[in-house]
């Protein structure tokens, strides 16, 4: 599996050329650190930190952290920093009590491993108990086997033109790979350092069984996109969470061996503030257990429209917590319990057990 480098990886892979090192730095960005946001809550409890870094998903996604908290009288804020790495170590020196993690981030940046994982599930596990070493508690996503069901999945995504488009009707990158071998004169833009790398298209088009002797045009993630909607390539190159790729209507296929590494974000939460305030868990399950790669990239599609950080955040909460709500109830009327509250506990449970089941194995 390559490592995601060259083409726009998700968000929180963006790396600069100069990173501040050190825990004294970092201590020193978090007193200079602005608040963007403050959810309303008790006099008595402070509000807790949540930090994000400069890019637009996971500033989105800190101000959803805070939107959910604020729903239930949770004071937050929003502490941004200059990247993922900044907002990480904010979080283990106790700077933040919060932070959007992604699991493929994680793998490779936390745990120093190369290779993160396709699937979903599997690159959880590892990241969750490494972090609990630390101190540091990753609420668990609700893994489904549904192709549009949760978690969201940041991963590299091959995006095609949605209706009236005759292509509109692929859904997997399997599928558009028998589209390729049915039309040789197709053009496919991805990014030039990915497309010549031995892990990067070579690897893919070799999962997917492609001919390699296919026009391929070098082309950055945004300009793949808008390529795709002109008609000049048949698929580009992009994240599944692309907002860009929203906007202009695009149809973004499963990657249906999981080749792709995969890039779930999930809450990041201090130990410590878990076992003082367990409503925390509580109030933020919303966004592990309905948060979809196509939610997500509605929500960024708005951002890039041009609507108000602040505004989405608030409305994906809403959203998130509605749509939580139906679920068990629905769930409650299935099994018979009027209550409901408590078969959705057990849910929850369920799945830990089977994630330190993952872990272990």
């Amino acid at each position: 599996m390559w490592q995601p480098r060259g083409v726009r990886p998700p968000p929180v892979l963006r790396r600069r050329a100069a990173r501040l090192g050190s825990a004294l730095v970092a201590l020193a960005v978090v007193a200079a650190g602005c608040t963007d946001t403050t959810g309303g809550g008790p006099d008595d409890d402070p509000p807790l930190r949540v930090a994000v870094s400069d890019d637009a998903e996971a500033t989105l996604l800190g101000h959803v952290v805070v939107a959910l908290l604020a729903a239930e009288d949770i004071a937050a804020e929003v502490r941004p920093y200059t990247d993922a790495r900044d907002a990480q170590q904010a979080l283990e020196l106790g700077a933040a009590e919060l932070r959007i993690g992604y699991t493929g981030e994680a793998w490779l940046e936390t745990l120093g491993r190369a290779d993160p994982p396709g699937d979903p599930e599997a690159s959880f596990g590892p990241v969750r108990r490494h972090g609990e070493r630390r101190g540091i508690v990753w609420l668990p996503p609700r893994f489904t086997e549904e192709v549009e069901g949760p978690p969201a999945n940041a991963t590299f995504a091959f995006a095609v033109a949605g209706s009236p488009s005759p292509d509109a009707d692929l859904r997997t990158v399997s599928q558009l790979a028998a589209r390729l071998s049915e039309r040789p004169e197709a053009s496919v833009c991805v990014d030039r350092e990915f497309g010549t790398r031995p892990d990067g298209l070579r690897a893919v088009l070799e999962a997917y069984r492609v001919r390699t002797d296919r026009q391929f045009l070098a082309a950055t993630p945004d300009e793949a996109v808008a390529g795709v909607a002109a008609g000049d390539c048949l698929a580009g190159l992009t994240t599944a969470t692309d907002g860009q790729a929203g906007a202009a209507g695009l149809q973004l296929l499963v990657d249906d061996l999981e080749v792709f590494p995969a890039f779930v974000p999930a809450v990041q939460v201090r130990e410590e503030i878990l076992l003082d305030r367990p409503e925390v868990g509580e109030a933020l399950a919303p966004l592990g257990e309905e948060l979809t790669s196509a939610l997500l990239r509605g929500y960024n599609a708005r951002l890039v429209a041009g609507e108000p950080v602040e505004v989405v955040a608030r409305e994906a909460a809403e959203e998130l917590r509605a749509r939580l709500a139906t679920r068990r109830s629905v769930d409650a009327e299935d099994t018979g319990d009027a209550g409901g509250g408590e078969d959705a506990g057990d849910g929850e449970d369920r799945g830990d057990a089977a994630d330190t089941e993952d872990v272990e194995s």
